[in-house]
């Protein structure tokens, strides 16, 4: 929300998302918000789970000997000046690395301190207009906690069926490549990923002819649905299409990949949620 100094024209408002930059404040909130875990993580772990944490982040991130690391203390003073002094990216890289290894060491019932840091570093990502988001362990270019959660949620969802989990992760992963992003194959396994669920509740082996047998199988989908997601298909799978590498890979951009992912996301939770009900996933 506005501050009465933007709202009222005396601060200027943020209008440009923040995609190969992070400023000043976006910075500061992003350290204050990192600042607290070390309280966090002695509440929820005790000691161990930072140590060895922070341990590897010593030795894989910052590339540094094993039996020269220093204390927690001041690791988390290296984080913190790599916050603010390091490249946009590698600030990036900082945080899915030390998201990475905290995954690597936590158990089940303390997993939602994480949840949680997740949550609140995507808030802080929307709040500031930064146009990426945490998921799935990789900072993916998307804009908002919306399309966020419909990935998230679908990551979650297509687990019933292993195929479908295994493609929603290489799009992301494809999409989030910061270094050689694969755009046209990230766009290729989101439609895979509906594709395996079609296959999972119809047995056919194409998304098209699956489409057309949803309703036979048990699963009433609205044909105007049921239509948009054909017209989708044959898109993707006519002669020019993306699964045939007819498109360019400078014409499959980030903002098709994105939308893509985003939309099959969707999809494919709403079909694994309409299987469930009527027993067939």
């Amino acid at each position: 929300m506005p501050s009465f100094s933007e709202r009222h024209g005396y601060k200027e408002v943020r209008t440009i998302i923040q995609r190969e930059d992070l400023d000043e404040d976006t910075r500061r909130e992003l350290w204050n918000f990192l600042a607290v875990l070390p309280g966090e993580f002695a509440k929820f772990y005790g000691d161990e789970t930072e140590d060895i944490a922070l341990e590897l982040l010593w030795v894989w991130h910052f590339e540094e000997d094993r039996d020269e690391r220093p204390t927690n203390h001041h690791i988390w003073r290296r984080i913190k000046d790599a916050v603010y002094q390091d490249e946009w990216n590698e600030v990036f890289d900082l945080v899915e690395a030390l998201n990475k290894h905290w995954q690597r060491n936590e158990t089940y019932d303390s997993g939602r301190l994480r949840a949680a840091f997740v949550e609140a570093l995507n808030e802080c990502f929307e709040s500031n207009l930064v146009g990426y988001r945490l998921i799935n362990m990789e900072i993916t270019p998307v804009d908002s906690n919306a399309e966020a959660e419909a990935i998230t949620g679908a990551l979650s969802d297509s687990d019933v069926v292993a195929g479908a989990r295994h493609s929603l992760d290489r799009a992301v992963e494809l999409l989030a490549d910061r270094t050689t992003p694969d755009y046209p194959n990230s766009i290729k396994e989101s439609i895979s990923a509906v594709e395996a669920i079609v296959k999972k509740i119809t047995g056919e082996g194409t998304l098209g002819a699956g489409l057309k047998k949803l309703e036979a199988a048990g699963l009433t989908i609205h044909p105007a649905l049921r239509g948009a997601w054909s017209q989708m298909y044959g898109w993707t799978s006519d002669d020019n299409g993306i699964r045939h590498a007819g498109i360019e890979a400078a014409n499959a951009d980030q903002a098709l990949a994105k939308y893509m992912l985003v939309t099959c996301s969707a999809f494919v939770s709403y079909l694994v949620v309409e299987g469930n009900k009527v027993g067939l996933l």
